[in-house]
């Protein structure tokens, strides 16, 4: 049995967020274990204390990301060092990619697991001592995640998941509904940005103007926009559309953002992290997609959602520079407000 346990997901919010079921998994595996989580520092604050994770060990992807070529290997190199003298028995690589397999394999751990060829990506299967079996067809990212727990134990089921949301960022939700005049389960939370990698999936800021106002007269739910940095004009933008008023987050820690989801009756965006988020605290949450697949990206199926995306035949697809996001564009505001109707009659 293992001692020592190094689990890698580096990034991006929401994949790390969709690993938490599966590191959960390996704790109830190997309850004994020490258990650290490599996480990018970008990344880290949302799994900052969560149980059944001793420790997280930070991969400083900013100061990484300002040296180059030799200086930055030699960076790495030396992080790896630091990993090396932690003495892992054993490595669990869930992101499959060239970065967290070469960090894997800089431990020196004597086992170090993860995806095979066809799943894993960029030859990162090259640097494991061992791979869990391929499957066929596509997997949603929590599935796939599920395949290296059930590796170890292939009767392991999935255990009910939490985030470590503290007692200061609860306070800070209920300081921010008191003051709008709002109540627990009684709003809508929507969340029209992404990260800067992801903005090819954006559907438009007005839209979501549109819908807040639909949601409001058919339902009677009003309507929080949460946002992150460099998202303030598309705020703007959604503001000056709606014709009701508008309740706007300040701009808040990921932790704190993740306590006004928990409170939220329904969660409306794309796919992003906040959308994983808020199925981890079980508010159910309506995806709207438009290049992104379906199956990979299906949010926790244990909370009630619903997957709003027009079909069209190019979709889902990779094409971060499409100069006509049809599948967006054509996406009426009406047909999102009925699909949220749908889901608010479920909870």
């Amino acid at each position: 049995m293992p001692k020592k346990i190094l689990v890698i997901r580096l990034s991006a919010i929401g994949d790390v967020v969709r690993t938490v079921p599966s590191v959960l998994a390996l704790r109830g595996i190997f309850p004994q274990a020490t258990i650290h989580w490599l996480v990018e520092d970008r990344c880290a604050e949302i799994i900052t204390g969560l149980e059944g994770v001793d420790a997280l060990k930070i991969a400083p992807r900013r100061a990484w990301n300002k040296l180059k070529g030799l200086a930055r290997f030699r960076a790495m190199l030396a992080f790896g060092r630091e990993l090396k003298a932690e003495g892992y028995d054993l490595v669990v690589d869930f992101h499959g990619v060239a970065k967290s397999a070469f960090l894997a394999f800089l431990t020196r751990s004597p086992r170090r697991v993860g995806y095979p060829k066809g799943i894993a990506k960029e030859g990162s299967h090259i640097f494991l001592t061992e791979r869990v079996p391929l499957v066929a067809g596509k997997l949603s990212r929590y599935d796939r995640n599920f395949l290296l727990p059930r590796y170890f134990d292939p009767a392991v089921t999935e255990p009910e998941p939490t985030l470590p949301i503290g007692e200061g960022d609860r306070s800070m939700a209920q300081g921010f509904l008191a003051e709008h005049g709002l109540v627990p389960k009684g709003y809508a939370f929507l969340y029209p940005g992404t990260s800067k990698v992801g903005a090819y999936k954006r559907w438009p800021a007005e839209s979501f103007g549109r819908v807040a106002d639909l949601v409001w007269e058919r339902f009677g739910v009003p309507a929080v926009i949460g946002w992150g940095p460099g998202e303030e004009e598309m705020v703007e933008r959604l503001v000056k559309v709606a014709r009701h008023p508008i309740h706007v987050l300040p701009l808040t820690s990921m932790k704190e953002m993740a306590a006004v989801l928990e409170q939220a009756r329904i969660y409306i965006g794309g796919d992003t992290g906040p959308l994983h988020i808020a199925s981890l605290v079980h508010t159910p949450a309506l995806a709207i997609y438009g290049p992104s697949d379906p199956v990979l990206n299906e949010p926790w199926r244990k909370t009630p959602f619903r997957i709003v995306r027009t079909g069209i035949g190019c979709s889902p697809c990779r094409n971060r520079k499409c100069d006509h996001l049809s599948c967006l564009r054509l996406l009426e505001p009406l047909r999102v407000a009925e699909e949220a109707g749908l889901l608010l009659g479920k909870v």
